[in-house]
């Protein structure tokens, strides 16, 4: 979530893609160590879905309640309208997995991480988070057991 809770607006790039760059600190940086580069295409399969799309909308949506100087993407839907920390960001991740009919005592917001990555593979995901093949952050919290039942990935995608 913290990596979420830094995305700044002029950060955010649209072209045939949307290029979102996060040049700030994070606890998983590190002295030589690349920050990180998120990337997604159009999802032109299931537009509801589409993070290129969600995002431009939501940036234009909220343009009008940013008050000058507030970059930061995600903001509180309470006046003043100031940024969210990652706290607030998992906290409404863990509403709206709860909401999706999500086990919240078994899955947790910080779960989305693992659960999105349970498919890729281990040195894309490595060489993403700038992990080396040592890390032990990786092998400690997210090089885990896929769970197998279904309803995780079912829920959200039948919600669509």
């Amino acid at each position: 979530m913290q990596t979420l809770a830094a995305i700044q607006i002029p950060n955010i790039h649209f072209s045939n893609l949307v290029i979102i760059k996060i040049p700030s600190r994070l606890k998983t940086s590190g002295i030589g160590r690349s920050q990180p580069l998120l990337s997604f295409s159009p999802f032109l399969d299931k537009p509801e879905l589409c993070i290129f799309s969600l995002l431009r909308f939501y940036i234009g949506f909220t343009s009008d309640l940013r008050r000058a100087g507030n970059d930061s993407l995600f903001i509180s839907h309470r006046a003043p309208h100031g940024p969210v920390s990652a706290q607030t960001l998992a906290r409404w991740v863990k509403l709206e997995m709860s909401a999706a009919g999500i086990d919240t005592s078994i899955f947790s917001a910080h779960s989305t991480r693992h659960a999105s990555t349970s498919f890729a593979n281990l040195k894309d995901i490595r060489r993403t988070a700038g992990w080396s093949s040592s890390s032990q952050v990786f092998a400690r919290f997210y090089n885990r057991s896929i769970f197998r039942e279904p309803t995780f990935q079912n829920t959200i995608l039948s919600r669509s």
